[in-house]
């Protein structure tokens, strides 16, 4: 086992969530040789209860039991030199008459009849060492001394518990409180436990009012728990007296102290941290001086849905509304360079990071090979940055997610400062919405009237791949044209030539500068970011699991099958029976159409299989949803199929009454004895008839005169129609048609 126990450890169950223990338990004895512990149930005064030790181990592994720390008071961790002759010679009387079973100890807990004649000799001991007790007191000394850890000063008087009208309960008293009580003074461990529960009450999204979250302290530490001795259930709490609490306003006090001290905290985990920094936090201007210090130093991150309505690029008529897509955009804090953008309509997710990190460090060229589309400029900005920045708290934990170890990439997340640090990225996403606004119908600013929002719903037009390629032409042309007035340039680039043109400057870092950017290669950059999945290889194809791109419901689609050419030069799909060959592959969820299967050969590329061409483009998402929806229409038309066939069926049935209405009687020995081969003849050269009259038919309608030879077609004997000269001039098909005819004029009685 990988969890220790030792003996005067404390088991705490977690709440409703331990199977074995309902309050807390302090462990008394071990005996690892018969798979048992022994622990004391400190809400009871009762016989320690005996477990199976394995069974508390495997509760402590999965967190059901964490482990407690036994509070001693602190009048029982003096020693002897500090406490009076009297009360150390009434202590150790105590503990002379339970120490026969403490000598004992491990008999006493198991066995059952242990107790009433021993209990009288240790009743005759107590008398003569002149100790007055009783059978219950033993066993009151017995409990109090293992609840306290086995501490023989737990038979000290606790301090305060005397008869005496002057109570002394620290050496220096508190304030002295409205109803003419004094209360004691706040210590050490009480502002631990008041900064405790503002953490966890106050210092939240949402968090309790202080007068609340001081109730909420009483009824943890100044209380003690009220345990029904018929089920052992704490049924509510018993307050201490007045003068052994903290006031209100102490309570208030040392909270408004942590408010003012960790302001920055409060304001995060009330998730106002954005709002202050925008609003009301001071500027120093020095940004550029802490996070510029060269192109890739350090990349900032930032995500803001486009206030764009897009439409389905699935959907040839442009009616199916998408909504606005969520805009992730990665800018260099050093050049002011955009580096990529990529658009979702995922919500934050690890998955979400790792196709963000992947785009701005990868070759531009092959992303936009991916997506479909071709900007208007190069993009030449590749390779792993330094440091990442993120302002974000959701994305900033899925980043800290998607990011391994070994990527050796720095997060930077709410540092001093980080107003002005959010604001280069923000800035481009205005300059985005500021350029698609009435350029592009289906744009509008992010406060406006909901009449208008529908209006823009309404008006929406492009698609999310058309959306990509008009983003990234603007970008190509901002980063090598666009003056950024605000861009710090120093005399050594001015002297270059260096313009404030976020290219120039980024050109001019790459040289003189250098250091920052790391080289990296697909496979690197898809090992340590790209997301893991295992396909299983059959016959005509791979098949990654609709489970890796289900909904957050849990409701898995169909898998997407991919071809690759590893598997089959190698025999792997070759069907050779058995459990089909499992293997893992690397995915990015941002466009599905090619996948990288782990070989002993490095990473194979899949490409996805004809039937499932339709996804090459698209998100895992967007498969789930196209997947879903067409399950749908597909049970639709399986419907009017099957109501289709019903009619055929019924067809069919009647067609073959009809046939055995007029079928003869035959032998088999007549059936068996015919001439197939002649009765197949004359049927060919029906056939043959046929098609010359329908060519010499074209060519009279040609004008084309053309000499027309009659076939005598001279039928087999053992034929049951004899054809004359006006039914060979009938097509096949004709003769048919006639017989349905006269057979549906039989059965409805015409003569």
């Amino acid at each position: 086992m990988n969890i220790g126990l030792y003996i005067n450890e404390l088991l705490v169950p977690r709440a409703g969530e331990s199977e074995l223990i309902k309050t807390p338990y302090l462990v008394v004895l071990i005996d690892s040789e018969a798979n048992r512990i022994f622990a004391m149930d400190m809400s009871s005064s009762r016989k320690p209860s005996q477990f199976h030790l394995d069974a508390i181990y495997a509760e402590l592994e999965a967190g059901l039991i964490v482990k407690g720390v036994l509070d001693i008071p602190e009048y029982m961790t003096l020693s002897d030199e500090f406490l009076s002759v009297t009360d150390v010679e009434k202590r150790d009387l105590k503990y002379q008459v339970i120490k026969p079973i403490i000598n004992c100890f491990k008999d006493f807990l198991i066995s059952n009849s242990y107790g009433k004649g021993l209990i009288k000799q240790y009743l005759v001991i107590a008398d003569e060492i002149g100790l007055k007790a009783n059978r219950t007191q033993i066993y009151d000394f017995l409990y109090r001394f293992l609840k306290a850890g086995s501490n023989s000063n737990a038979f000290l008087r606790k301090p305060g518990s005397g008869k005496t009208t002057d109570k002394i309960y620290a050496r220096k008293t508190g304030p002295k409180r409205d109803n003419g009580s004094v209360g004691r003074m706040r210590t050490d461990k009480d502002n631990k436990n008041i900064a405790a529960i503002a953490r966890k009450y106050i210092f939240t999204q949402h968090p309790l009012s202080v007068y609340e979250a001081y109730q909420m302290y009483i009824d943890i530490h100044e209380s003690d728990p009220v345990v029904d001795m018929a089920t052992g259930e704490i049924t509510g709490f018993k307050r201490w007296d007045i003068e052994l609490r903290l006031s209100e306003t102490q309570f208030r006090n040392y909270v408004s102290s942590m408010k003012k001290r960790y302001k920055e905290k409060l304001l995060e985990s009330q998730r106002k941290t954005d709002e202050f920094n925008k609003n009301e936090k001071g500027l120093s201007g020095e940004v550029g001086t802490f996070f510029g210090m060269g192109p890739g130093d350090v990349y900032q991150i930032d995500e803001t849905p486009l206030a764009i309505e897009l439409v389905d690029e699935l959907d040839p008529k442009r009616q199916k509304r998408m909504g606005p897509a969520t805009c992730y955009s990665v800018v260099d804090m050093f050049s002011k360079v955009w580096v990529a953008i990529v658009l979702t309509f995922a919500k934050a997710s690890a998955h979400t990071a790792r196709e963000v990190l992947f785009v701005a460090f990868r070759n531009k060229d092959k992303f936009f090979e991916e997506v479909g589309i071709k900007p208007r400029h190069p993009h030449p900005i590749e390779g792993k940055c330094k440091g990442i920045m993120v302002d974000n708290l959701e994305f900033s934990s899925e980043l800290e997610r998607s990011i391994s170890k070994d990527a050796h990439i720095e997060q930077i997340f709410n540092t001093e400062g980080n107003s002005q640090q959010k604001g280069a990225v923000e800035r481009s996403h205005k300059t985005l919405e500021d350029f698609l606004f009435g350029l592009v119908p289906g744009v509008g600013k992010k406060f406006i009237a909901d009449y208008l929002k529908k209006n823009l719903r309404k008006d929406a037009l492009l698609n999310i791949r058309e959306l990509y390629q008009l983003l990234y032409d603007f970008v190509t042309t901002y980063n090598n044209f666009g003056v950024v007035e605000d861009l710090i340039i120093t005399k050594e680039m001015k002297k270059d030539g260096v313009r404030k043109i976020p290219m120039d400057k980024f050109k001019w870092g790459e040289k003189n500068r250098p250091g920052y950017l790391k080289a990296v290669n697909e496979n690197e950059l898809y090992l340590s970011l790209l997301e893991v999945g295992q396909v299983t290889v059959h016959r005509g194809y791979l098949l990654l699991p609709g489970k890796y791109f289900s909904s957050k419901k849990g409701q898995s689609s169909k898998g997407l099958k991919y071809t690759c050419q590893w598997t089959l030069e190698n025999g792997i799909q070759d069907h050779k029976g058995g459990k089909l060959p499992r293997y893992s592959c690397r995915f990015m969820r941002y466009s599905m159409g090619i996948i990288y299967i782990e070989t002993p050969d490095g990473l194979q590329p899949a490409q996805l299989h004809n039937v499932h061409k339709l996804y090459e483009h698209s998100s895992a998402e967007m498969v789930h949803m196209y997947q879903k929806e067409q399950k749908v229409e597909d049970e639709q038309l399986k419907v009017t199929y099957q109501e289709e066939l019903s009619s055929v069926r019924l067809s069919a049935s009647n067609l073959i009454q009809n046939a055995k209405s007029e079928k003869r009687p035959i032998t088999a020995n007549a059936a068996n004895t015919q001439d197939l081969g002649s009765n197949r003849e004359a049927a060919i050269e029906r056939e043959r008839e046929l098609s010359r009259k329908q060519f010499d038919r074209v060519n009279r309608e040609m004008g084309v005169s053309v000499h027309q030879e009659v076939s005598e077609v001279t039928p087999n004997e053992n034929e049951a129609v004899v054809y004359s000269t006006e039914t060979r001039d009938k097509s096949t098909s004709e003769l048919f048609a006639e017989k349905m005819a006269a057979r549906n004029k039989r059965k409805k009685g015409d003569k």
